[in-house]
This record gives C-alpha cells, structure tokens and sequence, in this order.
C-alpha cells in the first residue's frame, strides 16, 4: 500500500515515469525463469512463498509488481466512477480519488499498528464499493478477489465486431469482448472510451467481461467514430 502511494505522487509529478514504472512491473511478470514466466509463481496471497528455485524473483515481482497493479485497477474503477458522476452531484473540483485516498486513510486509521490480511483489505473497499461498479447487481468483491488476487493470469483483452451507429441522437454501440491467455471464469472490468475527432477520448462506461467472450451494447456520446478499449492500459493485460 505505501509502495503505491508513492507511485501515486510520481503519476502527479510525472505521469511518464509512472507509465515507465508500470509497463516495467507488468514485463517483469512475463519475462521468463528457466522457460516459465514470472506470473506462474502464484497469486499475489503466497506471499513469500512465492520465492522458489525455479522463480528466486517472484515474491518481488509478485507482490510488488502485480500487487501494485491490483491496486491501481481498484483506483482507476473508483476514479472513473467519481468522474462520471451528473454535473449535480459532482462539484466543480472535485479530485477524482477522493474514493480511494479516504478507503486508504480508514484502512490505515482501523489498522493501525497491526496487520491486515489481503481479504480484509478487499472487504474495506467492498464497504464502499460503488453501486456502478457493482458486478451482477451486488457489491461484493469476490469476482476481483477470485480472479484477480487469487489468480495469476495476465490476459489479452480485445475488441470484436464493434458496431458504432453515426447520427446526431443517442446511440447505442455494440460488439464483443475477447479475453483470451486467461481462465475461463475471469471477470474484468474494462473501460471503453468514444474517440471523437476534434477531442480527447471520452469514458463512455465500463463493461465486465466475463469469461471468454461477452456481448455488450453500450451508449456513447453523439459523433462518436469509434470505440478504444483501456486506451491507457490501467488493466494489467498483455499489449
């Protein structure tokens, strides 16, 4: 947690170097010991046991690497709910990790002094996970717990059939999610942006995937040409 808080202030000062930082700790988990990648050591929750003979990095790289990734996909969730927000509820300057920076702060105020276990950490976030970023209707955080700290996978996610409809009214896109190099069961939440000439991409929602292949049918802004998928890469998956 202190880890990525540090990494927080380096996004602020230096959203390059943060970029740099991350893409490192993601090539980390695919680069390869003794023909097997980082990322088969285990899951995040081995802790220590992650060291071994066949990966004598992987604790480092486990739970420091993808740790801080974990962590960063729970912010950016929290930061595109936050920012997404009707103009009425949202104020003027409001700083988009309000969300995040005030769970660590009571997680830190609750803990202090002792120790908390991965589970317990999750279930902090889950007190006030927001109601957008619900996966099937229900707070609980168990689809990013099973698939994301208890897995290992590092997935390629990609666009199908994407369908953009062209007119001045509101429309609807569709198409397909792809998530392959990954289990079966993974659950992901992916943001899709509307890329729209003349601006800067635009968050039109997030999407779970779940498993495989999931259809989605989405609203986007008038004058969108097309669809981005994580254009910013704030999911750990392969390029």
């Amino acid at each position: 947690m202190a880890n990525y808080s540090s990494l927080m202030l380096l996004e602020a000062q230096d959203p390059d170097a943060f970029r740099i930082v991350m893409e490192k700790y993601r090539d980390d988990l695919l680069d390869k010991t003794d023909d097997l990648p980082t990322w088969q050591a285990g899951p995040v929750t081995l802790g220590q046991r992650l060291n071994s003979s066949h990966f004598p990095r992987g604790y480092e790289a486990i739970s420091y690497g993808r740790g801080t990734w974990l962590f960063h996909m729970l912010r950016q969730m929290l930061r595109d709910t936050e920012t997404t927000l009707p103009d009425a509820r949202r104020a003027e300057n409001r700083d988009a990790d309000e969300l995040f920076i005030r769970i660590l702060q009571q997680i830190q105020k609750k803990y202090a002094g002792r120790e908390i276990s991965t589970r317990e950490l999750l279930a902090e976030f889950e007190e006030q996970w927001p109601k957008p970023l619900w996966f099937e209707g229900k707070p609980s955080l168990d689809w990013f717990w099973d698939g994301w700290l208890q897995g290992t996978s590092i997935p390629k996610i990609e666009f199908k059939n994407v369908r953009v409809p062209h007119g001045s009214g509101e429309n609807f896109a569709s198409g397909i999610i792809e998530q392959r190099e990954a289990p079966d069961d993974l659950v992901t939440s992916v943001p899709i942006y509307a890329d729209i000439p003349g601006r800067s991409p635009v968050l039109a929602g997030r999407v779970f995937a779940d498993g495989a292949v999931t259809n989605f049918r989405l609203r986007v802004p008038p004058g969108t040409r097309e669809l981005l998928l994580d254009p910013e890469y704030t999911i750990l998956r392969r390029r």
